[in-house]
């Protein structure tokens, strides 16, 4: 398996990231907003990360394969973790109280385990997919 050079996309996601980093810190504190925003993060880490450390290599199927699932173990740890940062950037930048409820931190508590269990199921399944159409796993 040969990781790409480039990750497509990722200059344009860096682009509407910086947007909409732009337009959320000026919002009141919202749920959505605030994973939206830890999710987008982890995803562009992610994809800097690949490019930087992977792009151009060459790696045998199990071990490429081993690199997506946890790298999408990562991106659903990474999205609840920073959804926690930006959850705390956000009430320190207003200043005005709690911005999340201690139900809405809860959640994201919560869900943490299953977004990684989630993402690192589908990270299997891309790297499992990537793989087959190269070949049959062990050549």
């Amino acid at each position: 398996m040969v990781f790409p050079e480039k990750v497509p996309g990722l200059r344009l996601l860096l682009a509407v990231w910086i947007v909409y980093t732009a337009v959320w810190i000026s919002l009141e504190g919202a749920l959505v907003q605030v994973v939206m925003m830890g999710t987008a993060t982890a995803v562009l880490l992610l994809g800097h990360g690949w490019q930087r450390w992977l792009g151009g290599k060459s790696v045998g199927k199990g071990v490429g394969v081993l690199v997506t699932a946890v790298s999408g173990g990562l991106l659903g740890a990474g999205s609840g973790l920073l959804t926690f940062v930006f959850m705390a950037v956000k009430t320190g930048l207003h200043a005005h109280g709690p911005e999340f409820t201690q139900a809405e931190i809860a959640w994201v508590w919560g869900v943490l385990p299953l977004w990684t269990a989630v993402w690192l199921l589908v990270g299997l399944g891309v790297g499992l997919i990537w793989a087959g159409t190269e070949g049959e796993i062990g050549d």
